[in-house]
């Protein structure tokens, strides 16, 4: 039975997305803003530059008059208006002046938030590339094939690139790259 309550409710969000784009924006922030912050945030390394980069998306989707089939549609043109925008931002002459603040500010905490603040250094040593496609498999739980439509590159690149980027992060972990 909830089933089927979920499904309605899917169809009816998908409806209201397709029907007008700029009524359904609370509802598509709702839905995606931590989607959007966490690949801005992989891609852009703090998180003020993050949380504008994200801020800066969400204006284009309300700016955009595209219609979208359903909410997997919406995400996935949000993931990769994120991704651009922030390339255009790293191309951008004074994003190589800053310094970044958020390495300085640790907290002293558990062994656990230490072992993933190293885990979140070590792939932050990543090229931004290599960092999203680790994201986008691990954390959002895409398929290849689903990562490499989405970045409109081929499925044998995208295997490529993470396992490059998984044998980068072993490297810098100090762990042989070849087990």
């Amino acid at each position: 039975m909830e089933n089927s309550l979920l499904r309605e409710s899917k169809e009816k969000t998908d409806e209201a997305c397709a029907e007008n784009p700029k009524r359904a924006l609370p509802e598509a922030y709702d839905r995606h803003v931590d989607t959007v912050y966490r690949v801005c945030y992989s891609l852009m390394g703090n998180r003020q530059d993050a949380e504008d980069a994200t801020h800066s998306v969400f204006v284009k989707l309300l700016e955009s008059d595209k219609p979208f089939n359903d909410v997997e549609h919406e995400k996935a043109w949000l993931i990769t208006a994120a991704q651009n925008h922030c390339r255009d931002l790293h191309r951008k002459w004074w994003r190589k002046k800053i310094v970044d603040l958020d390495a300085g500010a640790l907290k002293l905490a558990s062994m656990d938030a230490v072992r993933d603040r190293d885990m979140e250094d070590n792939l932050r040593k990543l090229p931004p590339t290599n960092r999203l496609v680790l994201y986008l498999y691990y954390y959002e739980g895409y398929k290849v094939n689903e990562i490499a439509e989405m970045l409109k590159l081929n499925p044998n690149t995208v295997k490529t690139q993470m396992r490059t980027a998984r044998n980068r992060l072993k490297l810098e972990m100090g762990e042989d790259p070849r087990e």
